[in-house]
C-alpha cells in the first residue's frame, strides 16, 4: 500500500485545529470569583508563559505526528563531507623576512584580471639543504595591495614557473610552478597550481593527483627481475590550459634505458578549477607525444613501430681486422680461433672463443655495451650461434644471457644487430613476432626487454616489419 505525503495547506490546517482546541479548554465555569485586588495591567492569555509552553507542547505534539508522514530530506549539515574530497589549505602569513635565490626569477602574469601583469618574487626560507618552505608575494595592480602565498617545493633553489593559464574561466590568471620531486610518483613531479582567493594565493588541491604527474609509472605485478614494465605520464600548458596524458601502452625500463616508441599514443585529460578551488579532470581525449611534442590523433592512431634496422650486415673473420670508432677507437681481430682487441694504450686483449669458424660484426653493439670495447660474434658454420663479448678492465669476456629469451639467431626466434648498435630479437608469437633488445644487466650479464609485437613481410628483413 502507498500513502500520499500531506500537503502544506494540510499542515497549516492540523495546527490551526490544534490552537484552536487549546484555547476551547478554558471556558466560565473555570473562572472563580475573587476579592477585589488591585488594579493592574492585564497581560494577553497567549503572552503568559505557561500558556506558551503548554501551546508549543501541543503544536510540537502535532507537528511531530503530521511530519512523520512526510518523506524525510537530508539537510547539509547532516552529511558529513567525504573524507577523499580534496581540500585547499590557506597559506600561513609567514616567511616576510625571507630573500629570493639568485637563480629564482621574477614572474609576470595577470593574477587579478585588470589587464595589468603584477610581479611575482619567490621568497626561500633559510635551511641547510635548501628544502624549506618558498613564500610567494606579489603587489596587485589593480588595488595596490600585498597577495601571498606558500608552498612546499623540493627545492627553494631556482625556483621559477610554467606558463600562466586561467584553470576558472574567470579571466585572470592562475600561476603554475612545476615541483621536481623524485620522490613523487613516476619520479618526474608534478605542478602546482595557485589561484588568487580574497588577497591569497592558495594551492589548488587535486581531484585524482595521480593523473596529473610526471615521469614512468610502474604497472603493478608486470614487471621482471630485470626490468620495469611503465606506463608514461606527462603534464603540459597549452593555449593557457593545463593538460596531462598517460600513454595507453606500457614500455620496459630498466637499466637507466626506456623503450619507448618514437610516437606515443595518450590517453589525455584538461584540467578545470571549480568554485571550492579543486582542480578536475575532464572527460578523456585523444592525443599523441613524439619525442615531447603533443599532437592531435587521428581515427586509429596507434603508437609508432620499435626500430628493427636495418640491419648491420657487415662481418670479418680468421685473419681480418676492423676498426670501432663509436665513442672511442679500438679495433677488433680474429686470429687463430681469438679474438683480438687493442683499445687506445690499453694494449693487446686476448680472447680464446670456442666457436666454430668465427665472424666479428663490424659494428659495435653500443646498444648492449659502450663503457670499453664490445663485439657481436657469430658462426660461419653455425648461423643460430649469436654471443657477445664486452671489455672489463683489461680483460675481454663473453657475457651469459639471461631472462625471458634465449639468444639465437634460428627459426622461431631471430636475431640481429642493427646499423645504430642495438642487438634485437625477434620471439614468434602466431602470426606476429614480439621485439626485444638487450641490455647489460649485472657486470657478466644481458637481458632482452620487450619492445612491441610487429608482423614481418619476411622476417629475414627487419625493413619489412609492419603493424599487424
Amino acid at each position: 500500500m502507498s500513502t500520499t505525503p500531506r500537503t502544506t495547506t494540510d499542515v497549516e490546517e492540523r495546527l490551526r485545529a490544534a490552537l484552536a482546541a487549546r484555547a476551547d479548554l478554558v471556558g466560565p465555569d473555570d473562572l472563580t470569583a475573587t476579592a477585589p485586588a488591585p488594579v493592574v495591567p492585564l497581560r494577553s492569555r497567549w503572552a503568559s508563559p505557561w500558556v506558551l509552553v503548554a501551546a508549543a507542547a501541543a503544536v510540537l505534539l502535532v507537528l511531530g505526528v503530521v511530519l512523520a508522514g512526510l518523506p524525510s530530506r537530508q539537510r547539509s549539515d547532516d552529511v558529513a563531507p567525504s573524507p577523499e574530497e580534496p581540500r585547499i589549505e590557506l597559506p600561513a602569513d609567514v616567511g616576510r623576512e625571507w630573500q629570493a635565490d639568485d637563480l629564482s626569477s621574477v614572474e609576470r602574469l595577470d593574477l587579478d584580471g585588470d589587464g595589468t601583469d603584477e610581479e611575482v618574487e619567490f621568497l626561500a626560507e633559510p635551511s641547510k639543504d635548501f628544502d624549506g618552505r618558498t613564500r610567494i608575494e606579489t603587489t596587485l595592480s589593480s588595488t595596490g595591495e600585498e597577495a601571498y602565498g606558500i608552498v612546499q617545493l623540493s627545492t627553494t633553489i631556482g625556483t621559477d614557473a610554467l606558463d600562466p593559464i586561467d584553470a576558472d574561466g574567470d579571466g585572470d590568471q592562475e600561476l603554475v610552478l612545476y615541483d621536481d620531486d623524485p620522490s613523487a610518483v613516476g619520479g618526474g613531479g608534478y605542478p602546482l597550481v595557485l589561484d588568487l582567493r580574497d588577497g591569497l594565493l592558495v594551492q589548488a588541491a587535486v581531484e585524482d593527483p595521480d593523473l596529473l604527474v610526471r615521469g614512468s609509472v610502474p604497472v603493478p605485478g608486470e614487471g621482471t627481475e630485470h626490468y620495469d614494465v611503465v606506463r608514461l605520464h606527462d603534464y603540459w600548458v597549452e593555449d593557457g590550459r593545463l593538460w596531462s596524458g598517460r600513454s595507453r601502452n606500457a614500455y620496459a625500463a630498466g637499466n637507466m634505458t626506456l623503450h619507448r616508441p618514437e610516437r606515443v599514443v595518450l590517453e589525455a585529460w584538461t584540467w578545470a578549477l571549480d568554485d571550492a578551488g579543486v582542480l578536475r579532470a575532464s572527460d578523456p581525449t585523444c592525443r599523441t607525444d613524439v619525442l615531447g611534442e603533443r599532437g592531435t590523433c587521428e581515427p586509429g592512431e596507434a603508437d609508432s613501430l620499435p626500430r628493427l634496422g636495418p640491419a648491420a650486415t657487415g662481418t670479418i673473420g680468421e685473419g681480418e681486422q676492423a676498426d670501432y670508432g663509436e665513442g672511442f677507437f679500438f679495433t677488433g681481430a680474429v686470429a687463430d680461433g681469438a679474438l683480438v682487441a687493442r683499445v687506445g694504450d690499453a694494449g693487446e686483449m686476448r680472447l680464446d672463443l670456442a666457436v666454430d669458424d668465427p665472424l666479428l660484426n663490424t659494428r659495435q653493439p653500443t646498444g648492449v655495451f659502450y663503457d670499453g670495447a664490445s663485439f657481436v660474434v657469430t658462426s660461419a658454420s653455425d648461423p643460430a650461434l649469436v654471443q657477445v663479448v664486452v671489455q672489463r678492465g683489461d680483460v675481454l669476456r663473453v657475457v651469459e644471457p639471461v631472462g625471458e629469451v634465449p639468444l639465437r639467431d634460428d627459426g622461431d626466434v631471430r636475431t640481429w644487430l642493427t646499423r645504430d648498435g642495438a642487438l634485437v630479437t625477434a620471439v614468434a608469437d602466431g602470426d606476429a613476432w614480439r621485439t626485444w633488445q638487450w641490455e647489460m644487466v649485472s657486470g657478466t650479464e644481458i637481458a632482452a626487454l620487450p619492445t612491441g609485437t610487429v608482423c614481418f613481410d619476411d622476417v629475414e628483413d627487419p625493413a619489412t616489419a609492419r603493424a599487424c
